[in-house]
């Protein structure tokens, strides 16, 4: 103990500034990962005793399910966690910016859905069991009332606008495992950073970009990006999207995860996908990861969708009145051609099956985390 104590003082002692600092948080990392190991052996060594002391015959493959995305322990998730604490002592429970104005959608999805029953609760932040707590210490409600003063309450709607850990995980650890290896990652409306903070640390990605128009936001993931010593392979742009073009021409991998539907009118938004479309089109094998589905933004945007095949016989279509074509100028068909193309989306993307099973997991999945899991859409450009 004596000479590891003396080799590690005279290891600090070789460290100074951002070197001793970012040193700091592996140690700690890695003890806790040691830690959490030995734990686990103790655990399985304590269940084999137990297995053969309580039954005489071969149950050597009772975990054959057992997957290989551990939810809790390691250096990674240790550093994933401080980030989060981190992000919790800097932001209100809601997570919103100070000057953002979020307008729920109008689409069937969220009829029903208002100002007085929606809760904005950010998912990378906090589980349902720290939702729970919170509703525990008052800080929270999970239902409102209809009359004020009586007993008639409905249950208030939670929405969060980052993806989750077990989310994140999933993308990176499983979805992804295989296609992000020195590619660059873009994260349209970067918000938070939570897809750049767990994609620098589940995945080999050469780059992760994060593009975000809120000044407030911008702001505070260049802060946990240099606190956390992330800058090496994290860039933050702040910026329209629109007027970063390049950006998509060189992404390999695009994350957007409800991006669009709280934050722009369906004008905007359509002007969004079309700006993706044209800088995404030419881009053959480029992965676009949406939350929710690409098919309801894009149908909340007012793209028409291509109709589900019929098995009817061809049927003659009208022809257009005269003149309808020559009468429209060019940029209104350059318009209405993209427009077209992208709410035809099998035109230009091919969707990748996205399998939920739980069983990626070490650990136990929560039914509702699973539904979580199902929100994930992969495509690719083809």
């Amino acid at each position: 103990m004596d000479k590891a104590k003396d080799a590690f003082l005279e290891l600090l002692a070789t460290l100074e500034g951002d070197e001793l600092l970012s040193f700091e948080t592996f140690v700690g990392a890695a003890i806790e990962e040691r830690l959490e190991m030995m734990r686990k052996e103790q655990e399985e060594q304590q269940e084999e005793h137990e297995h053969h002391a309580g039954c005489s015959h071969d149950h050597a493959h009772d975990r054959q399910n057992v997957g290989s995305v551990a939810r809790s322990g390691g250096a990674k998730i240790f550093r994933l966690n401080k980030i989060i604490q981190d992000l919790k002592e800097r932001l209100p429970i809601n997570a919103e910016a100070p000057s953002e104005d979020i307008t729920i959608p109008s689409s069937e999805e969220f009829e029903g859905y208002s100002k007085d029953n929606v809760v904005h609760v950010d998912g990378f932040l906090y589980t349902e069991d720290d939702v729970d707590g919170l509703c525990d210490e008052g800080k929270l409600s999970r239902n409102y009332c209809l009359k004020c003063g009586s007993k008639d309450t409905k249950p208030l709607n939670f929405i969060s606008h980052s993806a989750s850990v077990v989310q994140l995980q999933f993308l990176f650890q499983v979805l992804l495992k295989d296609k992000s290896k020195n590619k660059v990652v873009l994260d349209v409306g970067s918000r938070l950073g939570a897809v750049l903070y767990a994609g620098y640390l589940f995945t080999d990605a050469s780059k992760l970009i994060g593009v975000e128009m809120n000044d407030y936001f911008c702001k505070l993931q260049t802060d946990m990006v240099r606190k956390h010593r992330l800058q090496d392979r994290i860039q933050i742009v702040h910026d329209n999207l629109l007027n970063r073009e390049s950006l998509l021409q060189g992404a390999d991998i695009v994350i957007m995860n409800n991006v669009f539907q709280f934050f722009c009118p369906a004008p905007v938004q359509r002007q969004l996908w079309e700006f993706l479309y044209t800088n995404l089109r030419n881009r053959k094998g480029a992965i676009l990861v949406t939350i929710p589905s690409l098919q309801d933004q894009l149908k909340d945007a007012g793209f028409v969708l291509p109709a589900k095949k019929s098995k009817n016989k061809k049927r003659k279509v009208p022809a257009k009145p005269p003149g309808v074509v020559a009468a429209a100028s060019n940029n209104e068909t350059m318009s209405d051609d993209i427009s077209s193309s992208v709410g035809n989306w099998p035109s230009w993307l091919r969707e990748i099956e996205v399998k939920v099973t739980g069983e990626e997991f070490v650990e136990d999945i929560m039914e509702d985390e699973l539904e979580e899991l199902k929100l994930i859409h992969v495509y690719e450009v083809i």
